[in-house]
Protein backbone atom coordinates (compact mmCIF):
# COMPACT_ATOMS: atom_id res chain seq x y z
CA UNK A 1 0.00 0.00 0.00
CA UNK A 2 1.12 3.48 -0.69
CA UNK A 3 1.30 6.61 1.74
CA UNK A 4 1.66 10.33 1.68
CA UNK A 5 3.97 11.23 4.25
CA UNK A 6 3.33 14.86 5.29
CA UNK A 7 6.58 16.36 5.92
CA UNK A 8 7.08 20.02 7.63
CA UNK A 9 10.71 21.32 7.51
CA UNK A 10 12.29 24.48 7.09
CA UNK A 11 11.16 25.40 4.11
CA UNK A 12 7.87 25.18 2.19
CA UNK A 13 6.37 21.46 3.13
CA UNK A 14 7.61 18.92 0.54
CA UNK A 15 5.61 15.36 0.91
CA UNK A 16 6.91 12.23 0.80
CA UNK A 17 5.20 8.95 -1.47
CA UNK A 18 6.37 5.15 0.45
CA UNK A 19 5.30 1.88 -0.97
CA UNK A 20 5.17 -0.60 2.23
CA UNK A 21 5.26 -3.46 0.08
CA UNK A 22 8.17 -2.34 -1.99
CA UNK A 23 10.07 0.17 0.03
CA UNK A 24 10.09 2.76 -2.35
CA UNK A 25 10.49 6.11 -0.88
CA UNK A 26 10.45 9.06 -2.95
CA UNK A 27 9.36 12.97 -2.93
CA UNK A 28 5.88 13.67 -4.18
CA UNK A 29 6.60 16.50 -5.98
CA UNK A 30 9.67 15.22 -8.53
CA UNK A 31 8.93 11.20 -7.91
CA UNK A 32 12.72 11.28 -7.01
CA UNK A 33 14.09 8.85 -4.79
CA UNK A 34 14.76 10.54 -1.29
CA UNK A 35 18.74 10.32 -1.63
CA UNK A 36 20.16 8.07 0.79
CA UNK A 37 24.04 9.54 1.04
CA UNK A 38 23.24 11.31 4.11
CA UNK A 39 23.04 8.10 5.60
CA UNK A 40 26.07 6.39 3.51
CA UNK A 41 24.23 4.22 1.54
CA UNK A 42 23.28 4.56 -2.02
CA UNK A 43 20.52 2.50 -4.05
CA UNK A 44 21.29 -1.13 -4.96
CA UNK A 45 18.11 -3.53 -5.45
CA UNK A 46 18.81 -6.69 -4.68
CA UNK A 47 16.73 -10.13 -4.10
CA UNK A 48 15.77 -11.30 -1.48
CA UNK A 49 14.73 -14.98 0.07
CA UNK A 50 11.17 -15.28 1.34
CA UNK A 51 10.76 -16.48 5.04
CA UNK A 52 8.21 -19.28 6.04
CA UNK A 53 5.11 -18.60 6.18
CA UNK A 54 3.32 -19.78 9.61
CA UNK A 55 -0.28 -19.58 10.72
CA UNK A 56 -2.60 -21.84 12.83
CA UNK A 57 -4.16 -23.28 9.57
CA UNK A 58 -0.54 -23.76 7.92
CA UNK A 59 1.40 -24.78 10.78
CA UNK A 60 5.47 -24.55 10.27
CA UNK A 61 7.95 -27.39 11.13
CA UNK A 62 11.53 -26.78 12.92
CA UNK A 63 15.01 -27.57 11.35
CA UNK A 64 17.47 -30.11 12.54
CA UNK A 65 19.91 -27.18 12.00
CA UNK A 66 19.12 -24.13 14.09
CA UNK A 67 21.10 -21.38 14.15
CA UNK A 68 19.23 -20.51 17.48
CA UNK A 69 18.37 -22.73 19.73
CA UNK A 70 16.88 -21.21 23.11
CA UNK A 71 16.84 -24.03 26.26
CA UNK A 72 13.87 -23.10 28.62
CA UNK A 73 15.30 -24.28 32.54
CA UNK A 74 11.52 -23.15 33.78
CA UNK A 75 9.64 -20.18 34.47
CA UNK A 76 10.01 -19.37 37.79
CA UNK A 77 11.53 -15.92 38.62
CA UNK A 78 12.22 -14.12 42.26
CA UNK A 79 10.73 -11.23 40.59
CA UNK A 80 6.79 -9.96 39.67
CA UNK A 81 7.02 -7.90 36.96
CA UNK A 82 4.25 -5.99 36.03
CA UNK A 83 4.17 -6.67 31.96
CA UNK A 84 5.83 -9.90 32.71
CA UNK A 85 5.11 -11.76 28.97
CA UNK A 86 5.59 -15.29 31.10
CA UNK A 87 3.06 -14.54 33.83
CA UNK A 88 -0.15 -15.88 31.92
CA UNK A 89 1.94 -19.57 31.81
CA UNK A 90 1.97 -22.58 34.65
CA UNK A 91 5.56 -22.46 35.82
CA UNK A 92 5.47 -26.07 37.86
CA UNK A 93 7.56 -27.50 35.23
CA UNK A 94 11.15 -27.04 35.29
CA UNK A 95 14.37 -28.90 34.30
CA UNK A 96 16.04 -31.27 36.78
CA UNK A 97 19.56 -32.19 37.46
CA UNK A 98 18.75 -35.80 35.72
CA UNK A 99 17.46 -34.08 32.51
CA UNK A 100 20.42 -32.80 31.32
CA UNK A 101 22.35 -36.51 30.66
CA UNK A 102 19.30 -37.61 28.45
CA UNK A 103 19.13 -34.16 26.63
CA UNK A 104 23.23 -33.85 26.07
CA UNK A 105 22.79 -37.75 24.86
CA UNK A 106 20.06 -36.63 22.36
CA UNK A 107 21.50 -33.95 20.95
CA UNK A 108 23.20 -36.20 18.45
CA UNK A 109 19.51 -37.69 17.12
CA UNK A 110 18.38 -34.37 16.47
CA UNK A 111 20.33 -31.92 15.80
CA UNK A 112 22.42 -32.36 12.68
CA UNK A 113 24.66 -28.93 12.82
CA UNK A 114 26.18 -26.85 15.82
CA UNK A 115 23.67 -23.76 16.18
CA UNK A 116 25.54 -20.11 16.53
CA UNK A 117 23.66 -19.31 19.37
CA UNK A 118 22.53 -20.87 22.20
CA UNK A 119 20.59 -19.10 24.83
CA UNK A 120 19.48 -19.94 28.16
CA UNK A 121 16.20 -19.07 29.63
CA UNK A 122 13.98 -19.04 32.92
CA UNK A 123 11.69 -17.38 34.41
CA UNK A 124 15.30 -15.92 35.81
CA UNK A 125 17.79 -18.34 34.75
CA UNK A 126 20.15 -18.07 37.49
CA UNK A 127 17.53 -19.09 40.09
CA UNK A 128 18.56 -22.41 38.39
CA UNK A 129 21.90 -21.92 39.22
CA UNK A 130 22.41 -25.92 40.17
CA UNK A 131 21.40 -27.04 36.20
CA UNK A 132 22.44 -24.30 34.50
CA UNK A 133 25.52 -24.11 35.73
CA UNK A 134 26.60 -27.96 34.72
CA UNK A 135 24.71 -27.43 31.31
CA UNK A 136 26.39 -24.43 30.04
CA UNK A 137 29.73 -26.36 30.84
CA UNK A 138 28.74 -29.45 28.81
CA UNK A 139 27.22 -27.44 26.08
CA UNK A 140 30.32 -25.45 26.12
CA UNK A 141 32.68 -28.86 25.39
CA UNK A 142 30.34 -29.83 22.34
CA UNK A 143 29.99 -26.34 21.07
CA UNK A 144 32.96 -24.60 21.03
CA UNK A 145 32.16 -21.82 18.95
CA UNK A 146 28.35 -21.27 19.70
CA UNK A 147 27.69 -17.44 21.43
CA UNK A 148 26.12 -18.05 24.94
CA UNK A 149 23.82 -15.40 26.75
CA UNK A 150 21.03 -15.52 28.81
CA UNK A 151 18.61 -12.28 30.13
CA UNK A 152 19.02 -12.20 34.11
CA UNK A 153 17.49 -9.32 36.11
CA UNK A 154 20.15 -9.15 37.63
CA UNK A 155 19.90 -9.50 41.47
CA UNK A 156 21.37 -13.19 41.93
CA UNK A 157 24.42 -12.33 40.35
CA UNK A 158 28.08 -12.70 42.50
CA UNK A 159 31.26 -12.66 42.10
CA UNK A 160 31.79 -16.15 41.56
CA UNK A 161 28.84 -16.37 38.70
CA UNK A 162 30.65 -13.65 37.68
CA UNK A 163 34.05 -14.52 37.14
CA UNK A 164 32.60 -17.95 35.65
CA UNK A 165 30.47 -16.34 32.69
CA UNK A 166 33.45 -14.34 31.95
CA UNK A 167 34.98 -17.99 31.82
CA UNK A 168 32.08 -19.24 30.16
CA UNK A 169 32.55 -16.29 27.24
CA UNK A 170 29.03 -15.87 28.04
CA UNK A 171 26.77 -12.77 26.41
CA UNK A 172 24.24 -11.24 29.20
CA UNK A 173 21.74 -8.60 29.49
CA UNK A 174 20.17 -7.46 32.73
CA UNK A 175 16.59 -6.56 32.70
CA UNK A 176 16.31 -2.72 34.44
CA UNK A 177 13.67 -0.18 33.28
CA UNK A 178 15.76 2.46 35.16
CA UNK A 179 13.66 5.25 37.37
CA UNK A 180 10.75 2.53 36.73
CA UNK A 181 12.31 -0.28 37.99
CA UNK A 182 10.69 -0.72 41.62
CA UNK A 183 7.68 0.09 40.11
CA UNK A 184 7.61 -1.78 37.30
CA UNK A 185 9.48 -4.84 38.05
CA UNK A 186 10.45 -5.19 42.34
CA UNK A 187 13.77 -4.71 44.30
CA UNK A 188 16.55 -3.29 42.26
CA UNK A 189 19.85 -4.57 42.16
CA UNK A 190 21.61 -1.60 41.89
CA UNK A 191 21.09 -0.63 45.19
CA UNK A 192 24.04 -2.78 46.13
CA UNK A 193 25.85 -2.36 42.68
CA UNK A 194 29.08 -3.56 43.48
CA UNK A 195 28.54 -6.86 41.56
CA UNK A 196 26.98 -5.78 38.69
CA UNK A 197 29.90 -3.01 38.92
CA UNK A 198 32.39 -5.37 38.62
CA UNK A 199 30.33 -7.62 35.78
CA UNK A 200 30.42 -4.07 34.07
CA UNK A 201 33.89 -4.14 34.07
CA UNK A 202 34.84 -8.28 33.49
CA UNK A 203 32.32 -9.28 31.03
CA UNK A 204 32.85 -6.32 29.01
CA UNK A 205 31.72 -5.79 25.85
CA UNK A 206 29.64 -8.73 26.16
CA UNK A 207 26.74 -7.27 28.59
CA UNK A 208 24.78 -4.93 28.85
CA UNK A 209 21.18 -3.35 29.80
CA UNK A 210 17.45 -4.00 28.42
CA UNK A 211 14.52 -2.09 29.30
CA UNK A 212 10.65 -2.23 28.45
CA UNK A 213 8.84 1.57 27.70
CA UNK A 214 5.12 1.79 29.46
CA UNK A 215 2.91 4.10 28.96
CA UNK A 216 4.48 6.02 32.31
CA UNK A 217 7.80 5.55 31.58
CA UNK A 218 8.68 5.85 27.92
CA UNK A 219 12.13 7.70 28.27
CA UNK A 220 15.23 5.53 26.93
CA UNK A 221 17.62 8.55 27.64
CA UNK A 222 16.04 8.53 31.24
CA UNK A 223 16.98 4.55 31.37
CA UNK A 224 20.30 4.94 30.69
CA UNK A 225 20.81 8.10 32.60
CA UNK A 226 19.57 5.95 36.07
CA UNK A 227 21.47 2.93 35.39
CA UNK A 228 24.90 5.33 34.95
CA UNK A 229 23.98 7.42 37.96
CA UNK A 230 23.45 4.01 40.03
CA UNK A 231 26.79 2.70 38.91
CA UNK A 232 29.05 5.21 39.49
CA UNK A 233 30.17 5.36 35.49
CA UNK A 234 29.68 7.25 32.38
CA UNK A 235 26.43 7.21 29.92
CA UNK A 236 28.16 5.65 26.86
CA UNK A 237 29.48 3.16 29.33
CA UNK A 238 26.30 1.88 29.24
CA UNK A 239 25.11 -0.99 26.48
CA UNK A 240 21.34 -0.18 26.29
CA UNK A 241 18.58 -2.25 24.37
CA UNK A 242 15.17 -2.22 24.48
CA UNK A 243 11.90 -4.60 23.69
CA UNK A 244 9.91 -1.30 22.47
CA UNK A 245 6.88 -0.27 24.04
CA UNK A 246 5.57 -2.93 25.60
CA UNK A 247 3.41 -5.90 24.29
CA UNK A 248 0.44 -6.85 27.09
CA UNK A 249 0.30 -10.61 27.36
CA UNK A 250 -2.45 -10.27 30.18
CA UNK A 251 -4.70 -7.86 32.47
CA UNK A 252 -1.41 -6.20 34.07
CA UNK A 253 0.25 -5.46 31.04
CA UNK A 254 -3.15 -4.18 29.43
CA UNK A 255 -2.89 -1.57 32.38
CA UNK A 256 0.69 -0.35 31.57
CA UNK A 257 -0.05 0.04 28.29
CA UNK A 258 -1.62 3.66 26.67
CA UNK A 259 -4.80 3.60 26.33
CA UNK A 260 -5.55 7.48 25.60
CA UNK A 261 -5.04 9.17 22.71
CA UNK A 262 -3.28 11.60 25.03
CA UNK A 263 -1.48 8.63 26.58
CA UNK A 264 -0.18 7.46 22.89
CA UNK A 265 0.69 10.33 21.99
CA UNK A 266 3.06 11.40 24.95
CA UNK A 267 4.72 8.12 24.04
CA UNK A 268 5.63 8.74 20.46
CA UNK A 269 6.71 12.63 21.27
CA UNK A 270 8.88 11.37 23.80
CA UNK A 271 10.37 8.27 21.19
CA UNK A 272 10.84 10.95 18.22
CA UNK A 273 11.89 13.67 20.48
CA UNK A 274 14.75 10.82 21.51
CA UNK A 275 15.74 10.21 18.47
CA UNK A 276 15.61 13.32 16.58
CA UNK A 277 18.04 14.98 19.50
CA UNK A 278 20.52 12.02 19.41
CA UNK A 279 19.99 11.03 22.66
CA UNK A 280 18.88 7.28 21.81
CA UNK A 281 20.22 6.71 18.44
CA UNK A 282 22.76 4.49 20.32
CA UNK A 283 20.08 2.02 22.33
CA UNK A 284 20.79 -0.74 20.21
CA UNK A 285 17.42 -1.78 18.80
CA UNK A 286 16.68 1.55 17.93
CA UNK A 287 19.98 2.02 15.74
CA UNK A 288 19.39 -1.64 13.97
CA UNK A 289 15.99 -0.27 13.37
CA UNK A 290 16.33 2.98 11.91
CA UNK A 291 19.12 1.08 9.83
CA UNK A 292 17.29 -1.92 9.08
CA UNK A 293 14.43 0.81 7.38
CA UNK A 294 17.49 2.64 5.29
CA UNK A 295 18.43 -0.49 4.09
CA UNK A 296 15.27 -1.37 3.10
CA UNK A 297 14.44 1.54 0.59
CA UNK A 298 18.32 1.35 -0.20
CA UNK A 299 17.52 -2.70 -1.27
CA UNK A 300 13.89 -1.98 -2.21
CA UNK A 301 12.98 -4.45 0.05
CA UNK A 302 9.64 -6.47 -0.39
CA UNK A 303 7.05 -6.29 2.60
CA UNK A 304 7.09 -10.54 2.61
CA UNK A 305 11.30 -10.59 2.92
CA UNK A 306 10.22 -10.27 6.65
CA UNK A 307 9.69 -12.51 9.13
CA UNK A 308 8.29 -11.53 12.52
CA UNK A 309 10.10 -9.01 14.71
CA UNK A 310 11.22 -12.28 17.21
CA UNK A 311 12.55 -14.52 14.51
CA UNK A 312 11.17 -17.21 16.06
CA UNK A 313 8.45 -18.12 13.35
CA UNK A 314 11.40 -19.25 11.14
CA UNK A 315 12.41 -23.42 11.11
CA UNK A 316 15.87 -22.04 12.56
CA UNK A 317 14.85 -21.06 15.77
CA UNK A 318 13.75 -23.67 18.36
CA UNK A 319 13.10 -23.15 21.69
CA UNK A 320 13.00 -26.26 23.93
CA UNK A 321 13.02 -27.36 27.62
CA UNK A 322 15.50 -29.94 29.02
CA UNK A 323 13.07 -32.95 28.40
CA UNK A 324 13.10 -32.50 24.97
CA UNK A 325 9.74 -30.65 24.32
CA UNK A 326 9.20 -27.96 21.68
CA UNK A 327 7.23 -24.88 22.34
CA UNK A 328 6.44 -21.84 20.50
CA UNK A 329 9.00 -19.80 22.09
CA UNK A 330 11.18 -19.52 25.01
CA UNK A 331 8.59 -17.82 26.98
CA UNK A 332 5.62 -20.04 26.89
CA UNK A 333 5.76 -23.85 28.70
CA UNK A 334 5.04 -26.97 27.72
CA UNK A 335 2.10 -27.72 29.94
CA UNK A 336 -0.08 -25.65 27.34
CA UNK A 337 -1.54 -25.52 23.57
CA UNK A 338 1.96 -23.71 23.12
CA UNK A 339 3.77 -27.39 23.12
CA UNK A 340 5.16 -28.16 19.54
CA UNK A 341 5.94 -31.73 19.85
CA UNK A 342 9.19 -33.74 21.20
CA UNK A 343 12.85 -33.70 20.08
CA UNK A 344 12.25 -37.44 19.98
CA UNK A 345 9.77 -37.24 16.85
CA UNK A 346 11.68 -33.96 15.74
CA UNK A 347 9.49 -34.57 11.93
CA UNK A 348 5.52 -33.96 13.94
CA UNK A 349 7.03 -30.50 15.41
CA UNK A 350 4.73 -28.41 14.52
CA UNK A 351 4.51 -24.47 15.17
CA UNK A 352 0.68 -24.51 15.70
CA UNK A 353 0.28 -21.33 17.48
CA UNK A 354 2.13 -18.67 15.63
CA UNK A 355 0.26 -16.23 13.03
CA UNK A 356 2.93 -14.58 10.71
CA UNK A 357 1.97 -11.10 9.92
CA UNK A 358 1.12 -11.38 6.50
CA UNK A 359 -2.21 -13.96 7.87
CA UNK A 360 -3.89 -10.95 10.01
CA UNK A 361 -5.91 -8.53 8.81
CA UNK A 362 -4.81 -4.89 8.21
CA UNK A 363 -0.78 -5.84 8.36
CA UNK A 364 0.01 -5.64 5.23
CA UNK A 365 -2.25 -1.99 5.00
CA UNK A 366 -0.19 -0.18 7.64
CA UNK A 367 2.80 2.01 7.19
CA UNK A 368 5.63 0.82 9.92
CA UNK A 369 4.99 -2.93 9.01
CA UNK A 370 8.70 -2.98 7.10
CA UNK A 371 9.67 -1.91 10.92
CA UNK A 372 6.76 -3.81 13.15
CA UNK A 373 7.49 -6.60 12.00
CA UNK A 374 4.15 -7.99 13.44
CA UNK A 375 4.13 -7.52 17.34
CA UNK A 376 4.57 -11.14 18.87
CA UNK A 377 3.39 -14.02 17.17
CA UNK A 378 0.94 -15.91 19.32
CA UNK A 379 -1.55 -13.00 20.85
CA UNK A 380 -5.01 -13.06 19.34
CA UNK A 381 -8.04 -11.14 20.56
CA UNK A 382 -8.10 -8.21 22.76
CA UNK A 383 -4.20 -8.70 23.72
CA UNK A 384 -3.43 -8.44 20.08
CA UNK A 385 -5.51 -5.41 19.14
CA UNK A 386 -3.75 -3.50 22.40
CA UNK A 387 -0.05 -5.30 21.55
CA UNK A 388 -0.66 -4.27 17.54
CA UNK A 389 -1.67 -0.50 18.80
CA UNK A 390 1.21 -0.32 21.35
CA UNK A 391 3.81 -1.05 18.30
CA UNK A 392 1.89 0.94 15.91
CA UNK A 393 2.87 4.19 18.19
CA UNK A 394 5.98 3.27 19.23
CA UNK A 395 7.14 2.45 15.32
CA UNK A 396 5.80 5.19 13.74
CA UNK A 397 7.51 7.04 16.56
CA UNK A 398 10.95 5.40 14.95
CA UNK A 399 9.83 5.95 11.30
CA UNK A 400 9.88 9.77 11.93
CA UNK A 401 12.60 9.71 13.54
CA UNK A 402 14.30 7.79 10.60
CA UNK A 403 12.79 10.04 8.12
CA UNK A 404 13.79 13.35 10.22
CA UNK A 405 17.48 11.90 10.24
CA UNK A 406 17.33 11.31 6.10
CA UNK A 407 15.16 14.55 5.45
CA UNK A 408 15.74 17.00 8.11
CA UNK A 409 12.14 17.27 7.89
CA UNK A 410 9.21 16.16 10.49
CA UNK A 411 6.72 14.22 10.05
CA UNK A 412 3.27 15.79 10.25
CA UNK A 413 0.75 13.22 9.01
CA UNK A 414 0.39 9.36 6.89
CA UNK A 415 -2.08 9.50 4.43
CA UNK A 416 -3.17 6.43 2.39
CA UNK A 417 -2.61 7.24 -0.97
CA UNK A 418 -4.47 5.87 -3.75
CA UNK A 419 -2.61 3.68 -6.25
CA UNK A 420 -3.15 5.76 -9.87
CA UNK A 421 -4.79 3.31 -12.53
CA UNK A 422 -2.49 2.45 -15.24
CA UNK A 423 -5.36 2.76 -17.81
Amino acid sequence: MKFRFVMQGRSAPRNLIYDNATSHLAWEDSGQRVSLAGVGLEYRDRAFPLPTITSPECPAPKSHAPRTLKIQLGLKCNFSCNYCNQASQPNESQGEIEDIDKFMASLDDWLKSPPDRIEFWGGEPLAYWKILKPLAERLREKFPSANMGMVTNGSLLDDAKVDWLHEMLFSISISHDGPAHKQNRGPDPLDNPDVIRRALVKLRPRIGFNCVLTKDHCSLAAVRKYIADALDVDEHVITLNTEELLLPYDLKGMASSPYTREEHQRVYDTVFSEIASRKSTDVVQVRQKIDDFFRSVASARPVMANGQKCGMDQPDALAVDLKGNAITCQNTSSDTDHLMGNVASFERIRLRKARHFSTRPKCLDCPVVQLCKGACMFLEDELWDAACDNSYTYNSAVLAGALYILTGAVLSGVEPCPIQSSS
